[in-house]
């Protein structure tokens, strides 16, 4: 029998190439409560000069997690947010994939979105902090 976690909220966040307006990075952020560590599912996609990446990113202070994603993410792009309520994640977060997080990516789970942002820190950091103190105990 598979056990999953009852709720959890994911932050995706889509990097926009301002050059092709086409999506250039995807991440899924979410925090893992049973380790107390930010999970960073992500994906950035092929080009002519590199072919489709997808990698993981783990830590456990907001302020790295921020920095990393604006190392991975050109100020120039704009991005869009979207906030969802999974509600099939496996236990673990090792267990949790890009290409899951993907496949179930569905507005049945979107809570909101917004589109043609600029990555600006002090959102980012709000943002992410509400990962950290919005969860739901499994009982």
């Amino acid at each position: 029998m598979e056990v999953t976690v009852p709720d959890t909220l994911v932050l995706k966040i889509v990097e926009y190439d301002s050059d092709s307006g086409k999506p250039d990075t995807t991440l899924y952020l979410l925090y893992d409560k049973s380790i107390h560590r930010y999970v960073i599912r992500a994906n950035r996609k092929g080009t002519s000069y590199i072919s489709s990446l997808t990698y993981s990113f783990e830590c456990e202070s907001v302020y790295d997690l921020a920095d990393f994603i604006q190392f991975v993410i050109d100020s120039s792009n704009n991005i869009s947010y979207i906030l969802y309520n999974y509600d099939n994640l496996p236990m673990t977060s090792n267990e949790i994939t890009y290409d899951f997080l993907e496949e179930y990516d569905d507005i049945s789970y979107e809570i909101a979105g917004y589109d043609n942002k600029v990555l600006k820190r002090e959102s980012l950091l709000k943002h992410l902090r509400m990962l950290r103190n919005i969860f739901n105990y499994n009982n």
